[in-house]
């Protein structure tokens, strides 16, 4: 199905899902979708930044081996040699890590992908119209759907460290390890320009690279960067270049869906597996402790045993049904050692077993690649990642002064194996909140002492160590971070859109856009747990957005929120509805419903969604509008007709209209109508605090429903009787 032709100067590959093609004379490279629609092209010889001296490549051979195509770059100096070598299969494309042959005494610094030259200095050419970015923005002050025409200039972070990289500020996305490309025709505005609109291709890794992945954006294109320093650090990597998986989809959604696809099939990862008490504990609902030390503005040392006493009892006073009890940062004593601060909380550990007693599972946050204080576990300041001058980096957050364990020294390793087995022997809790793994600096800054697990691979080798550990001593520990990489997936079960701190006034467009790209992780077997933003006014719809794919929860403080309002009856009752729908199946696939595709506003949202488990739909997540106001059609694939917002799911393994018992949420008055086989069920009613109201009903070929909201209102359920 790959077919490569070559007539000189042009060599061409074409499949049924693309077309690829170089011209040898030019160096420029063109990238089709199936329907000949350009969605890429650019300059294809990489820049290899050297030091001291530059590399020079200038004429260019090539050679066709089955279906590979293997293009060889040559200087004056002939010990020099750059091969980049392309694989074509007949849905995706492996652009392979560079073949590269140069002086002993020459250190790479930068690899610069697709670069144009622009005098002595280079600019990126991966022309495109658009750059999908997942992470790009900590905020919703610019949207992860780049138009590259607004020439925005920046350096976008796409694995660890983004904290301290460069460009924007990030962080929830990561790490991504992707990005894709979509295009429209030169004249977007056209009569009929958006048939002639190209499908989209995701770049993602296959492998993780030993320096930092950077996505430069500059002058209408982008240029993926692989940032090694070899100049600073002495080492010379195992491999040269990135080794990139390219799929396609009819957008940019359905190519990330096929990147993770393509992984799984060819080996390159494996799909999650969970035991039923794993599964449990991954979509138990959460209620997490952050929110109230916002609220309360508390530096560290003021979080007690006391006050988290009195969180958990307001929270359980409240009826909010989460089963998850989390508490985040500022339990511990210092960074890094595991331990609770003894003064703060001189019964913690009784603390947690009351907490369990009442029927609750423990979370527990750490930011476990923190380390304030090397010596009180046995180490030094050479055990931390080192900047280049030979001095430990030190970082500060708050009141707390830290450095970065060195993960790759063996002492290092033994100590974080056994302290980690001793946090789960000790504090047993059922979910780790895994925090500031992205807090990894970039090999400009700091470097571990074994340059093997440099950049990208640093964060896999930290988990490697206190992940394994810790699952270890229990294999049912859920890990919960910020997991949009398909690359790490043996360490995380759950995905985490948190924090939204920066989003103030947006906390629920932002939660549904990140959400947009999280549930594609559905398909690897890890669900996305939706937290929530800082105010009660946003928790609905956040709510809402979550329930297709993964599980409810919560940040929220019960004595107001940052505008002053604390939670209605209301609010309670429909965490309690949306969560009674929650499935119970960790593997799933998510399709956005009215989605948009372009658009700096509108792009990457979604207002309504379908859940799919083994080729049926069981759960829809359906609002009557779309989020500029336009009204949606009110039925569903002839599954259900409705004129209000609603969330619908089957309670068993049916789909919708085949199943026996359902469950609805409406979100105001209204009608629906459900296709069914049966013809009676019996129809219940869930209140807050009351008992449920029972009624029976009979009908034919589709069961209409009026539902009038109320403030007490959980959900409501229907058994359906066979005849």
């Amino acid at each position: 199905m790959v077919n490569i032709k070559a007539d000189l100067p042009k060599i061409q590959v074409s499949t049924p899902t693309y077309t690829w093609e170089w011209n040898i004379d030019t160096d420029t490279l063109w990238l089709h979708d199936k329907h000949q629609c350009l969605i890429s092209r650019s300059q294809h010889k990489p820049l290899c930044i050297t030091s001291p001296i530059q590399l020079e490549f200038t004429t260019a051979t090539h050679e066709i081996w089955d279906d590979q195509i293997r293009i060889t770059y040559r200087g004056q100096n002939p010990a020099s040699s750059l091969t980049v070598v392309w694989s074509f299969h007949p849905d995706f494309i492996s652009l392979e890590p560079f073949l590269l042959t140069h002086p002993a005494d020459l250190n790479l610094v930068r690899i610069i992908y697709f670069p144009q030259a622009d005098g002595d200095s280079y600019k990126p050419s991966m022309y495109s119209h658009y750059a999908v970015i997942p992470g790009l923005s900590m905020s919703t002050t610019i949207s992860p759907v780049v138009d590259l025409h607004s020439r925005l200039n920046t350096t976008a972070v796409l694995g660890s460290g983004a904290m301290r990289g460069p460009g924007l500020t990030q962080q929830w996305g990561l790490p991504a390890h992707y990005f894709c490309t979509f295009n429209t025709t030169d004249r977007w505005n056209a009569i009929g320009a958006k048939a002639q609109q190209s499908e989209a291709a995701c770049w993602g890794l296959a492998e993780l690279p030993q320096g930092d992945f950077r996505l430069e954006m500059r002058e209408i294109g982008v240029s993926p960067i692989l940032n090694l320093r070899a100049d600073l650090w002495q080492h010379k990597p195992d491999s040269f270049g990135f080794h990139f998986i390219i799929t396609f989809g009819e957008n940019y959604h359905e190519a990330i869906r096929k990147y993770y696809q393509v992984l799984q099939r060819e080996k390159y990862i494996a799909p999650k597996k969970h035991s039923p008490k794993k599964q449990e504990v991954l979509l138990a609902p959460q209620y997490n402790t952050w929110g109230v030390e916002s609220a309360l503005a508390l530096p560290p040392e003021q979080l007690t045993e006391d006050l988290v006493r009195e969180i958990f009892g307001k929270f359980k006073a409240s009826g909010m049904q989460a089963k998850t009890f989390v508490i985040d940062d500022k339990w511990e004593g210092v960074y890094g050692e595991l331990k609770h601060d003894p003064k703060r909380f001189p019964n913690f550990e009784n603390l947690l077993k009351d907490i369990r007693a009442q029927g609750y599972n423990i979370g527990l946050w750490a930011a476990f690649l923190r380390c304030q204080n090397p010596a009180a576990l046995g180490l030094d300041e050479s055990h931390l990642l080192q900047t280049h001058e030979g001095k430990p980096l030190w970082l500060d957050h708050q009141t707390s002064r830290y450095g970065i364990f060195d993960m790759t020294q063996p002492k290092v390793q033994d100590v974080l194996r056994q302290r980690a087995k001793d946090f789960i022997r000790r504090y047993q809790p059922d979910l780790i909140k895994f925090d500031f793994g992205y807090e990894l600096p970039s090999l400009d800054v700091a470097a571990p002492q074994d340059m093997t697990f440099a950049g990208e691979r640093l964060l896999q080798k930290g988990l490697e160590v206190i992940v394994g550990a810790m699952k270890e001593e229990n294999p049912d520990l859920v890990i919960m971070y910020y997991g949009l990489s398909p690359l790490l997936i043996d360490y995380y079960d759950l995905h985490s859109p948190d924090d939204l701190v920066y989003c103030i006034g947006d906390y629920d467009l932002e939660t549904n856009r990140r959400i947009f790209f999280s549930s594609l992780c559905g398909e690897l077997g890890m669900p996305t747990y939706s937290s929530s933003g800082y105010d009660w006014d946003s928790a609905f719809d956040i709510w809402f957005d979550s329930v297709a794919s993964g599980s409810l929860g919560s940040l929220h403080c019960f004595d107001g929120d940052e505008n002053g309002e604390k939670p209605s009856a209301r609010h309670i009752a429909k965490f309690n509805g949306i969560n009674s729908l929650v499935r119970k199946e960790a593997h799933f696939t998510t399709k956005p419903i009215h989605a948009k595709w372009q658009g700096g506003l509108r792009a990457g949202f979604s207002p309504s969604w379908e859940r799919i488990e083994k080729g049926k739909t069981v759960l829809l997540a359906l609002r009557t509008h779309q989020f500029d106001g336009k009204p949606t059609p009110n039925s569903y694939k002839d599954v259900i007709q409705f004129s209000m917002k609603l969330v619908i799911a089957a309670l068993d393994d049916e789909g919708i209209g085949e199943s026996s018992h359902i469950g609805i949420v409406p979100f105001s008055d209204g009608r629906c109508s459900i296709k069914s086989k049966y013809r009676r069920a019996t129809f219940i009613e869930h209140h807050l605090g009351r008992k449920p109201n029972k009624s029976h009903l009979t009908f034919t070929d589709q069961l209409t429903l009026k539902l009038v909201q109320n403030e007490t209102l959980e959900w409501v359920e229907i058994i359906f009787e066979k005849e």
